[in-house]
């Protein structure tokens, strides 16, 4: 009987141990399909063909997509917590600067070693800033990890460890979102943040994309479906991503016939960037719109105020834009002829942080225009991903006043040198 009983135990023991493996294969193909196609792209058949596991096992396991994105994050968020713990357990100082030292590092390594990890998380904060039921759960992962990067700055011994925490989560996120839009190389994006790669460096004028070709003059019928199917695919983008932006989807949002879109645009990719200039156009249309009456005497008060009222206005009024625009960020990451024109983007929007520092007398050729951009785009999808609330307005004012006044006047952390 004893032997009938180990036996017994031996093989609940054995089929724990298959169920334990195959749900863990199971989440992992889930994690690379994030970061492979996107939320849009996410399929129990899919997941179930990348696992090795059986459809049926997929959906005994996790019932709906959305399951199997809520234990992605989950996975994912125990893998940061763990590393930022043994980081904090191997840490006995080093100050601003060993704190900015590990930023970068981590920053690097999500975009080489964990570089589809990166990809899938950051497809997942975006589903979950368009989900408003997903918001208290964002919020608390948030939570978790802003804890365990406290820990962290006050292992470093860093100056007023939860601020630099805070900001150390934003301009982190900030940098891979842009990172990965890019292209960056590991080695590149730990130099931005090091201080030893300046926005001039990244964006020669010389290597600048010319943009997309003329298109010939069209009738004002053709004109106005041709920007129909392009307010289409935004929307697309905004509510559900790159990947469900397709010839076929974008006629039926755009309430055209099938034909349309290949009619005016030759690929979908094509489609994309083209929303992309569209998208930064209006963007650049939104911020100029504050600054420009600004300039006649701006000091630091008044452009922290004025950037703070763009953050406000670009998490709420013009979220669902900003989403669309991250969207095509990650699919730059897949699709590399997306980057000429997310460069192109990008590298105006540094130049303009240039020309605003260089009006209040700060340094403006270092990092200061790259780290600003880390930490308002890292800042912003932390409040879209959790559901700004006006009480997050009123705290993110003072951040913003914090931080961009530390890094006008020089003496924010990730501004440190040793």
């Amino acid at each position: 009987m004893d032997d009938l009983a180990a036996k017994t135990v031996r093989g609940r023991r054995a089929k724990q141990e298959r169920s334990e493996r195959t749900r863990t294969a199971i989440i992992e193909a889930v994690i690379a399909a994030l970061a492979d196609v996107g939320v849009a792209g996410l399929t129990h058949r899919l997941v179930a063909e990348r696992s090795g596991a059986s459809l049926a096992a997929t959906t005994y396991y996790f019932e709906s997509k959305q399951d199997m994105i809520a234990e992605a994050a989950n996975v994912l968020l125990q893998a940061n917590l763990a590393e930022l713990s043994r980081a904090a357990d191997g840490v006995r100082g080093g100050g601003a600067a060993g704190f900015r030292r590990f930023v970068a590092q981590f920053a690097a390594d999500g975009m080489g070693e964990r570089r589809t990890r990166t990809l899938a998380w950051c497809e997942i904060m975006l589903d979950g800033a368009r989900r408003p039921d997903a918001h208290p759960l964002t919020r608390a992962w948030y939570e978790r990890l802003f804890q365990a990067w406290v820990q962290l700055a006050r292992a470093f011994e860093a100056p007023y460890p939860a601020l630099a925490a805070r900001s150390g989560v934003d301009i982190t996120v900030g940098a891979l979102f842009h990172g990965l839009g890019l292209g960056l190389a590991p080695e590149t994006l730990r130099a931005t943040l090091a201080g030893k790669i300046t926005a001039d460096d990244l964006f020669p004028l010389a290597d600048m994309a010319a943009g997309l070709a003329a298109e010939p003059a069209l009738t004002a019928r053709a004109a106005a479906t041709r920007e129909r199917i392009l307010e289409a695919a935004i929307r697309l983008l905004a509510s559900r991503g790159a990947g469900a932006v397709n010839y076929r989807s974008v006629a039926l949002e755009a309430g055209l016939t099938a034909g349309a879109p290949a009619y005016y645009f030759s690929s979908a990719k094509t489609l994309l960037a083209e929303a992309q200039v569209l998208l930064f156009q209006r963007s650049k249309a939104r911020s100029r719109k504050v600054m420009s009456n600004a300039f006649e005497g701006l000091d630091t008060p008044t452009m922290v105020e004025l950037t703070a009222v763009i953050f406000q206005s670009e998490a709420t009024e013009f979220g669902p834009l900003n989403l669309a625009t991250y969207a095509i960020w990650l699919q730059s990451a897949r699709e590399p002829e997306l980057r000429p024109l997310v460069q192109e983007a990008l590298a105006d929007l540094y130049r303009a942080w240039s020309r605003i520092l260089l009006t209040l007398g700060a340094a403006n050729s270092g990092p200061e225009p790259l780290l600003i951009q880390y930490l308002f785009v890292g800042g912003l999808i932390r409040a879209m991903a959790g559901g700004v609330t006006p009480n997050d307005l009123v705290k993110i004012r003072y951040r913003l006043k914090d931080d961009l006044t530390a890094l006008v006047e020089g003496r924010h952390w990730i501004q440190s040198r040793g």
